[in-house]
């Protein structure tokens, strides 16, 4: 995914200025897709020289003038041209995969502590969900008057649960296993 397509899909729902767009980020999308704000701020100027939005600069008495971002046919027509693309492969980056893989190479306890760590991240996601996510969902959906994008965006909920707690229960069993003596790969116990 890039980030000009998904800048592109909030502006679709309404103009926005950059931390606004953010804040869409951190409420929605921040679970499968992150930005920081600087990033925003440089993809955006880059998207208005392409002609995809423009910006109307907003003076504001006692505040810092804002620019306000809004999409054009042409940003649209963009959108629309990269939804249509097959899905590119995925290429997982899981640093803690690299640890665990390298895990003969540390301590038992801080490979452990790795563990947990991973674990309670994505625990908190789950909690994260619930609380958070799901009901901005709501709130964005009333909003808009989109049962089909409430549905979407809830599919991508869905998934992001399920990822959450595969990697829960991954790593307790990670966890668990390490408490047992296990033979290396391709060799066995002697009797």
């Amino acid at each position: 995914m890039s980030l000009p397509h998904a800048l592109l899909g909030l502006l679709q729902y309404r103009p926005a200025t950059g931390y606004e767009l953010k804040t869409a980020f951190n409420d929605s999308i921040h679970f499968f897709w992150d930005a920081t704000l600087p990033q925003i701020y440089r993809t955006l100027n880059q998207m208005e020289g392409k002609g995809w939005l423009i910006a109307k600069v907003e003076h504001q008495e006692r505040k810092p003038t804002k620019k306000i971002y809004r999409v054009t046919d042409a940003g649209i027509g963009e959108l629309r041209r990269w939804l249509a693309e097959p899905v590119a492969p995925a290429e997982p980056r899981l640093p803690a995969l690299i640890k665990v893989f390298f895990g003969s190479q540390m301590s038992r306890e801080r490979l452990a502590d790795h563990l947990r760590q991973w674990r309670d991240q994505h625990a908190a996601m789950l909690e994260k969900f619930d609380k958070e996510v799901e009901p901005v969902i709501a709130q964005y959906g009333k909003l808009i008057g989109s049962p089909e994008e409430v549905r979407n965006w809830g599919l991508t909920l869905d998934f992001g649960r399920r990822h959450a707690r595969m990697v829960v229960d991954w790593c307790d069993a990670a966890l668990a296993s390490r408490k047992k003596e296990v033979p290396a790969p391709g060799k066995r116990r002697k009797s």
